[in-house]
């Protein structure tokens, strides 16, 4: 994160246009193969951290547009979220006794309701759901690359990354 920020806020002065290429090509890149790492993962803790390694890229990606604003209100945004959701994840392994296999969940029954709507509404905000920050900031950066014509490959990975988040 800091060396992110690093770059924002070096981004307009000292950085070519052909290096805002390779911000670019890195950021989705880290999108992509961590957004696919983390659906196949099963330890909640790696989940999370594998979610906000793509997420970091898609602020790189972000970045790599020249939007060095727009990067900065989605690291912030997720930030709020992300923060709160360790919290929820760190209750749900200590409430399961360490457990940090994802896949003996279930359905979390056993989560009091206030919790559960707690993580359903931190989940939504991660994902971008309509009406959240999420929303505003992954609209924002969608609306940025969209306007930019890249490869086909590309756009494709950057879709994909972006799908993938509602997934893990």
């Amino acid at each position: 994160t800091a060396g992110l920020i690093l770059l924002m806020n070096f981004s307009k002065a000292m950085l070519s246009n052909s290096t805002m290429i390779v911000i670019l090509l890195i950021g989705l890149f880290t999108m992509f193969f961590s957004s696919v790492a983390a659906m196949v993962e099963e330890d909640m803790k790696k989940v999370v951290a594998l979610s906000t390694l793509s997420q970091m890229g898609f602020s790189m990606t972000t970045l790599g547009l020249g939007m060095s604003f727009v990067a900065f209100i989605h690291l912030v945004s997720h930030a709020l979220f992300k923060s709160c959701l360790f919290m929820q994840v760190g209750y749900i392994i200590h409430s399961n006794y360490g457990q940090q296999d994802g896949r003996g969940y279930g359905n979390n029954g056993n989560l009091p309701l206030f919790m559960q709507l707690q993580l359903l509404i931190t989940l939504f905000c991660l994902c971008g759901l309509m009406f959240s920050s999420g929303m505003v900031s992954k609209d924002l950066i969608l609306e940025l690359f969209f306007m930019n014509n890249y490869m086909m490959i590309l756009s494709l990975m950057f879709f994909i990354s972006i799908f993938l988040t509602f997934g893990y």
